[in-house]
């Protein structure tokens, strides 16, 4: 039996997983499906680096929505930092980086019925 006070163990994670995990987070706040999305995870001195390239989901200009005349690369911005933490978050590692690509542009609009 193991009496020692602190972490018994570390979690690994497999570079696949990682991507995943990415991808995932990626899809979600950039507003496009997961398939849409290609990570890549790189080694930066000890820490993760994130290569994200993706289309962004953007509100068609006859929709009136909060926040839908914001910059898109301000956008780009936020959704950077957000996968980058958020990714830091779930995994208890060290990001380093996130470098957003944006391929292309999903335009959202709303059926009328």
């Amino acid at each position: 039996m193991n009496t020692a006070k602190g972490p018994r163990g570390r979690d690994r994670f497999v570079g696949i997983a990682l991507e995943h995990l990415a991808r995932a987070i990626a899809a979600e706040e950039l507003g496009v499906g997961y398939r849409d999305v290609s990570v890549s995870i790189h080694d930066a001195s000890g820490s993760l680096a994130a290569h994200v390239s993706a289309p962004v989901a953007l509100r068609s200009p006859r929709i009136e929505s909060p926040g839908a005349g914001e910059p898109l690369p301000r956008r780009l911005t936020a959704a950077s930092a957000a996968i980058r933490g958020r990714l830091a978050a779930l995994t208890g590692l060290e990001v380093a980086r996130v470098d957003l690509r944006a391929t292309g542009a999903r335009i959202l609009s709303r059926r009328v019925r």
